[in-house]
């Protein structure tokens, strides 16, 4: 009675939010009439009376807050739907969206995919002549650019249809003009389709896919029925032949730490004498047939002239990669045969060697790795022998580790005309696996798993690529421009610091390549005119190499008045996607009842 206690408790009720997008973009009024752009305002205006708590916007290239009351001028130069998904994602306690559109979607993109995480519906309502002819289409192949051989990946076929509903269609998917695979499918009342074929190769190279449609409806344009694309099939099982002068430990070493990778086929020609090998395996086809060479101590004194000859003669012809490694009874002499493909000149030659421990040189992206604690642990290993001969690397050539004192270098790489080679000037490098502390112990063995990355690598296989979807624009059309960049071993590297530089006859500018993660990297362009743009690549001052053409073609014609024809597969494939509806413009019946239904049904009410 004498302390008395009151606790006041107010509740407060949390509203969802209905939005609402009208497009505002130049194309509207292209393709719509008069009356379908009246009607616009009277569906806005009943949707807005009628449903709570509704706001407005309008979109084209950007998305703005729109009052009601204001005119909608249809004035906009182009049309990014992914824009408005950014406020959706961005917009808290969302019942509801509500967009109104031709679905001519020619900037940024695709949305629909990324739109249907976000929890609640979007009702498209189409604008414009949605007349058209009965149509089935290929609109997209997706699969990875490289696929490596042996391993199943996964090919997705997006397919369109116009008034083709419930039909049946054959759907088949061939390899280099032979058919592979094939699936009946019916046409789908949303118009689009998703097919996913398996598909595995044991074949390396270059593999042309062609998915082709197979349909008895009468079309008017068939030449939609059919794509193609282009898939890379990279050699799992490499083929590894060491020729070596004599049995050794370096040899032993090579061999156990390669034949630990079953991706490695790994066979060896070791001579015990000028006439004898071991396990009586001397079969020069192994030579031929290999993808990559390891000589190690070859030639010595066994060795005869005109074998060290035909192996030369075949590195040279076949360019075959090969990672050459000295020994202590390695037969300078006969080494002149392998002059031509050595990525260094010998001055001074001597048959001595001496201890020395080495310096690892920090080359970005290079086959030693990168990072200074990674460098910095080759100064860690144990001393090893280095040829007292004196070497002028090549032009072409990288000097990757050198003589910690007298900087003589020790491991070379070069890639010139197709042909790569890796050059070990020391001998006993057994060691660096079996005197070291497990960390430094690994640094030769990825050593010698990046070199043959790096050395089975087709030259054509390039390390950095830059790509537009299309070389030829319209006038106000964005340009994506997509990289990716990987290093000696292909491998992706990330966080780069890449430019695009892009001029025309009046102005030169560069922008900023953004890195996406796994060695991609992406930026926006937007022409400021029309005519012919010129586009290349810097990465800290570097010039990057190109794939592709680099020129592209802006047209003087307005982009958004170069399509005649609403989109209504996209609008009704984004409703779908997020379990909303597609309306047509003049008959949007029952949609203001489901909208205050699910704004009812989102109320929240809360103690504060």
């Amino acid at each position: 009675m004498f302390d008395p206690i009151i606790n006041l408790v107010s509740k407060e009720k949390v509203e969802p939010v209905n939005l609402i997008f009208v497009d505002n973009s130049k194309s509207v009024k292209e393709i719509s009439s008069t009356d379908e752009i009246s009607k616009i305002n009277s569906v806005v205006n009943s949707i807005y009376t009628d449903v709570e708590n509704t706001k407005m916007f309008t979109f084209a290239d950007k998305v703005n807050e729109h009052k009601i009351d204001d005119s909608i001028y249809f004035s906009g130069k182009s049309t990014q739907f992914d824009n408005i998904l950014k406020v959706l994602k961005s917009s808290p306690n969302v019942a509801s969206a509500i967009i109104i559109s031709d679905g001519i979607n020619n900037q940024g993109e695709d949305p629909t995919q990324e739109a249907s995480n976000l929890g609640f519906p979007i009702f498209t309502i189409g604008l414009g002549d949605t007349t058209s002819e009965a149509d089935v289409k290929v609109e997209k192949i997706t699969s990875n650019e490289f696929i490596y051989a042996g391993r199943e990946t996964e090919i997705e076929v997006v397919i369109s249809n116009n008034n083709l509903t419930n039909k049946k269609v054959n759907v088949q998917l061939s390899e280099n003009q032979k058919l592979i695979a094939q699936k009946e499918i019916v046409l789908s009342s949303t118009e689009i389709n998703r097919v996913r074929f398996p598909y595995s190769s044991e074949i390396e190279g270059e593999h042309k896919l062609l998915v082709n449609l197979i349909s008895n409806e009468n079309e008017k344009n068939k030449s939609n029925n059919s794509k193609i694309a282009l898939v890379n099939v990279l050699a799992t099982k490499k083929k590894i032949t060491i020729i070596a002068g004599s049995p050794s430990a370096d040899l032993s070493i090579v061999k156990s730490s390669l034949n630990k990778n079953e991706d490695y086929n790994v066979t060896s020609i070791v001579q015990l004498n000028s006439s004898s090998y071991a396990n009586n395996r001397n079969d020069f086809k192994l030579v031929e047939e290999a993808d990559i060479l390891f000589l190690i101590g070859f030639p010595n004194e066994n060795s005869s002239p005109e074998y060290v000859r035909k192996v030369a003669n075949e590195i040279s012809k076949s360019k075959k990669a090969t990672f050459f490694i000295f020994s202590l009874n390695l037969d300078f002499t006969k080494l002149g045969d392998l002059n031509n493909i050595l990525p260094f000149k010998v001055s001074q030659i001597s048959n001595t060697f001496k201890e020395i421990q080495v310096k690892a040189n920090d080359l970005k992206y290079s086959l030693l790795g990168s990072g200074n604690e990674n460098l910095n642990e080759w100064e860690k290993l144990p001393p090893i022998n280095l040829n007292r001969s004196k070497y002028i690397p090549s032009i072409e050539s990288q000097v990757l580790l050198e003589d910690n004192i007298a900087k003589q270098p020790i491991l070379f790489s070069k890639s010139q005309n197709g042909s790569k080679i890796i050059v070990l000037t020391a001998a006993n490098f057994w060691k660096w696996k079996l005197q070291t502390a497990n960390k430094q112990s690994q640094l030769f063995e990825n050593l010698l798993i990046n070199s043959v990355k790096w050395l089975g690598l087709n030259n054509d296989d390039q390390k950095f690529t830059l790509t537009t979807p299309k070389q030829t624009y319209k006038l106000g059309e964005k340009i994506i421009f997509s990289a990716s960049y990987y290093d000696d071993t292909f491998e992706p590297i990330n966080n780069a610091s890449i430019e695009v530089n892009i001029s025309n006859r009046e102005a030169d500018q560069s922008i900023p390549l953004t890195p996406l993660g796994n060695g991609l990297y992406e930026a926006e362009f937007s022409p400021n005119g029309s005519g012919s743009f010129k586009f290349s690549a810097t990465s800290e001052n570097v010039i990057l190499s190109s794939n592709i053409n680099n020129t592209i073609l802006v047209e003087p014609i307005e982009l958004e008045t170069f399509t005649k024809k609403s989109d209504r597969n996209f609008l009704k494939n984004l409703s779908y996607q997020t379990n909303g509806r597609y309306y047509v413009l003049k008959n949007v019946n029952g949609l203001n009842e489901i909208l205050n239904l699910l704004y009812n049904n989102k109320i929240n009410v809360k103690k504060v």
